[in-house]
């Protein structure tokens, strides 16, 4: 079924030219679109169509479900495109359950994720393809879209090269780029040099020799003083303050496959010089989710192997430890690849258990059936890896995961998903019995909740919405939410615990932190991780804060990025430059350290992204080093200037960096 544009509605957006099978359009800055009003009604599962973005970076493009009379979307799908480069994209409407955020990418397309809350497809009134707030009007063209039951076998891409041998993208020019193997090499090697730290009060572990807290106990631990403050203390028993970048790895994976085209070189799969730096096969992002394929290289690696040869990682080695530590570096965040767990580090580190329990019937996406004797078992297994890592004292502590996927829906109450999913599980029981106890009879329960149930076997069968549909029981699920929450930190967080008493669990980095009920279970923690995409991280501490947690607290990423230096995009936030970014990078870390219970700050990531995305499609220009391993100078300098104050800003001596970045709206997926 064709969708013709000539139907569709301009909303903040200029249709400049139009057929039934496209359309030009200049989408206004606040996140215009255009209406596809054929969708309604028309019972088919596909969107299909041709994407081309005519500006020189990429797009965080939009697709719209609107309720009748809503200004505002009730869910959506949010995806990037590469600009000049012709997209063939495929919206699944099945994923208005919101069963997901994250799917499986398609050739061409940059990541592509679902945020909103569950929608019936027949209850939304309009349908619309648009972008994301950008910092400027910006011209697409759409072209051949039409409804379908069948996903398309067939996503072409232009037959252009967009990629230089270096990984680099080809169309534009900035200072430091590469357009040598010469000027690599040359480029390289003036970054070798020894790791050593530029203070001198400095000690080995990066903490502040001058300020001891307590006498060291040989690991890294906290320390709550007389003024409340909190703090970590490292091996020693000094003040260490925790600063690094996530994913200090040899190069950011970089996918290739359907992209072999558009580069101007890469290695043959079996080459024996560089066979080793492919990473091809399958994986699931989560459990839930469907199969994936896929071929990945790193061209950093390709970068360092061609000019080192077989010597390449130690030279990676070398020249990462001494760039990262001459600058005031102490840490390496989540993701870490120097010296982890083999008795050669230099930089303290700390990592994700791998594995988080899961369970054969899942609640609402990632959340496992948390009562069940199976996540019991699962969560002893997962715990036992840390017998490998407990002795090493380089590692500060564990995350036990990263980002639960349920925390993304805005609100979200994990028992009323516990009673939409229709499955018997021991969650839906422990609610029943949770009923039970706190009512005795049926005719109590209707009475509090304003409800007509004829009996607590009601319960057995799936409920949308309870909260919403009867509104006197929100406190009731809420309790029993706030209950499996924590239910869902304490028995893999006790399990760890008796494996590794030494190694401080840094808890689950949650993506927001703006759920009470997700602050449940810190008590099982050490230190309460949360990830912060955004410029000043005061507000999300202080809700922690205030919530009762009380707990040192570490930001497990942040970052920015800009356009005027290679890639497309900018990250989940943008600034004008290189030399707002270093502005970010003083105000966040220095913000964290002046709080009083902040004691680490993670950039996310050292490396940039890959101009045509990582292994899901994010391209972003956030790395404290780009592809061909060159250090960003202006933030480097902004690095060195915060690391030689942040001890004394973190102990009230010192004011912290107070200007805010020229910031733009995101370029983000």
């Amino acid at each position: 079924m064709k969708i013709n544009f000539n139907t569709s509605v301009a909303r903040d957006a200029t249709i400049t030219s139009r057929s039934e099978d496209s359309c030009v359009v200049t989408l206004g800055a606040n996140g215009g679109g255009i209406t596809l009003p054929q969708i309604k009604g028309a019972g088919k599962r596909y969107v299909v169509g041709d994407i081309e973005v005519l500006e020189d970076h990429s797009v965080a493009m939009m697709f719209r479900c609107f309720l009748p009379g809503a200004e505002k979307e009730r869910i959506f799908m949010r995806f990037g495109i590469l600009p000049e480069f012709k997209t063939r994209i495929c919206f699944d409407l099945s994923l208005l359950d919101n069963s997901t955020i994250y799917t499986n990418r398609t050739p061409g397309t940059l990541k592509l994720v679902v945020h909103g809350q569950r929608t019936d497809i027949d209850e939304v009134d309009r349908f619309e393809l648009g972008m994301e707030d950008t910092f400027h009007d910006v011209r697409v063209r759409f072209e051949n879209f039409y409804l379908t039951d069948e996903k398309p076998a067939d996503f072409p891409l232009p037959d252009k090269k967009i990629v230089d041998e270096f990984g680099q993208w080809k169309a534009k020019e900035w200072p430091g780029k590469i357009h040598s193997m010469d000027e690599l090499k040359t480029k390289l090697q003036a970054l070798e040099g020894a790791a050593v730290y530029p203070f001198p009060e400095w000690n080995r572990w990066g903490g502040d020799a001058n300020r001891k807290l307590k006498e060291g106990n040989g690991f890294f631990s906290t320390f709550k003083s007389a003024d409340g403050r909190w703090h970590l203390v490292d091996p020693d028993g000094c003040e260490y303050f925790s600063l690094g970048p996530c994913g200090t790895r040899p190069g950011d994976p970089c996918r290739v496959d359907s992209f072999e085209q558009v580069c101007d070189w890469l290695p043959a799969v079996d080459d024996p010089n560089f066979k080793e730096l492919y990473n091809i096969g399958t994986t699931r992002r989560a459990a839930y989710m469907p199969l994936d394929s896929f071929k990945m290289i790193s061209f950093t690696a390709l970068n360092l192997k061609r000019v080192y040869g077989d010597n390449w990682r130690e030279k990676w080695t070398e020249i990462s430890h001494h760039v990262l530590m001459q600058n005031g570096i102490n840490s390496q965040g989540n993701f870490p690849g120097l010296g982890v767990n083999d008795g050669k580090s230099k930089l303290p580190y700390v990592r994700e258990l791998p594995g988080f329990p899961s369970t054969d019937t899942l609640i609402f996406r990632d959340f496992p059936d948390v009562l069940s004797p199976e996540y019991q078992e699962k969560s002893g297994k997962y715990a036992g890896q840390l017998a490998a890592w407990k002795d090493d004292v380089w590692l500060i502590g564990y995350f036990l995961r990263n980002e639960p996927e349920f925390n993304f829906v805005e609100g979200l109450a994990i028992a009323d998903e516990v009673l939409h999913n229709p499955a018997q599980t021991y969650t839906r029981r422990g609610l029943i019995q949770f009923l039970q106890d706190t009512y005795g009879t049926i005719e109590a329960l209707n009475a509090a909740w304003e409800t007509n149930f004829e009996s607590f076997a009601d319960f057995e069968k799936p409920i949308d919405n309870c909260s919403t549909m009867y509104p006197k029981s929100e406190a009731d699920i809420r309790k029993y939410s706030t209950f499996l929450i924590r239910e869902y930190i304490r028995i893999p967080a006790l399990a760890c615990r008796a494996v590794d008493a030494n190694h401080l669990n840094l808890g689950l980095r949650w993506s927001k932190a703006y759920n009470l009920d997700m602050m449940a279970g810190w008590e099982y923690f050490d230190v309460f991780s949360i990830n912060c995409y955004d410029f000043d991280p005061t507000r999300d501490m202080d809700f922690v804060k205030n919530a009762g947690v009380d707990l040192p607290i570490l930001l497990g990423e942040y970052h920015c990025g800009a356009l005027d230096r290679g890639l497309t995009a900018t990250g989940l936030k943008g600034v004008t430059d290189q030399v707002e970014r270093g502005v970010m990078w003083r105000h966040f870390v220095e913000k964290v350290a002046a709080h009083p219970y902040g004691v680490g700050a993670h950039w996310f990531q050292y490396n940039d992204q890959f101009c045509l995305g990582r292994y899901d499609g994010e391209n972003y220009q956030i790395g404290m080093i780009d592809i061909c391993m060159q250090p960003y100078p202006e933030l480097m300098e902004a690095v060195y200037a915060t690391s030689k104050v942040l001890y004394s800003v973190k102990n009230g001596e010192t004011a912290p960096y107070e200007r805010l970045p020229k910031s733009i709206p995101m370029i983000g997926y």
